[in-house]
């Protein structure tokens, strides 16, 4: 039996990660959540637990620094929104890195691996870790987004599209021009790469939330999300998304 605890500053994600821990309770047990860095070192040190579920950014530190401040090397399985662009500063040092979302199926992958980095024993170099993620960071970043037109392929600038919708094989990409087209990756896909403007309210839609022109509140505690196109498009967020709407929105 492994124990872990979670430094994560966002509650919805915090809350999906203590549900994921617990479909694996016989394998390793929660002893706490932390929201801040300050907390996290006093804590971590405190219970020594063997995994830390570790988010980058915080908003008194970044997650690199938390480990530099700890009196022990934890196994750690990093928890980012930043894409694979950056893996190559998990991949020495950390159990494995989760880009957000995640589902239940990556996330059992990782604590898989937790028995086998259990035998490996490098010393972690944090500053390193830290010097090549932010590098990555800071390398050019796509703007466009690759759409089918025909027999053609066209670039679409992110900042011109309002929301895309899962439609069985395809993902129909729309503009504020009520303009469509066609992309061949997935929604699950395409979220993991979109700028961070862009937020998943439906099983079957991403919206850009600067289109987002009215709010409204619906059945079921639900929200309906009026995008500021031709059409005047409505969207109503589904029950599993709402809460981690209404924290990205701030409401």
């Amino acid at each position: 039996m492994y124990t872990a605890i979670i430094i994560e500053d966002e509650y919805p994600a915090r809350l999906r990660l203590e549900h994921m821990l617990v479909l694996h309770h016989e394998t390793i047990k929660l002893l706490g959540q932390y929201d801040t860095g300050k907390a996290a070192i006093e804590m971590t040190n405190k219970y020594r637990p063997d995994v830390v579920f570790l988010d980058i950014h915080l908003p008194d530190m970044n997650g690199f620094e938390i480990l530099q401040a700890l009196d022990y090397h934890p196994m750690v399985i990093f928890t980012t929104a930043y894409a694979e662009y950056a893996v190559q500063a998990f991949e020495v040092f950390s159990v494995d890195y989760l880009v957000k979302p995640f589902d239940d199926q990556r996330f059992k992958k990782a604590i898989d691996k937790i028995s086998q980095f259990q035998h490996l024993v490098p010393v972690p170099d944090y500053a390193k870790m830290a010097t090549l993620f932010f590098e990555a960071q800071r390398k050019p970043k796509q703007t466009t987004l690759a759409v089918k037109s025909g027999q053609k392929i066209l670039l679409i600038d992110y900042e011109d599209i309002t929301h895309l919708k899962a439609d069985d094989k395809y993902v129909t990409v729309s503009t504020a021009t009520n303009k469509t087209y066609l992309c061949e990756k997935s929604l699950g896909t395409l979220e993991e790469n979109l700028p961070d403007h862009f937020i998943r309210v439906h099983r079957s839609f991403i919206i850009n939330k600067t289109w987002i022109a009215e709010i409204h509140r619906y059945f079921k505690g639900r929200l309906m999300l009026v995008i500021d196109d031709k059409e005047r498009t409505t969207v109503i967020t589904s029950e599993s998304y709402t809460h981690q709407v209404k924290s990205v929105l701030g409401l």
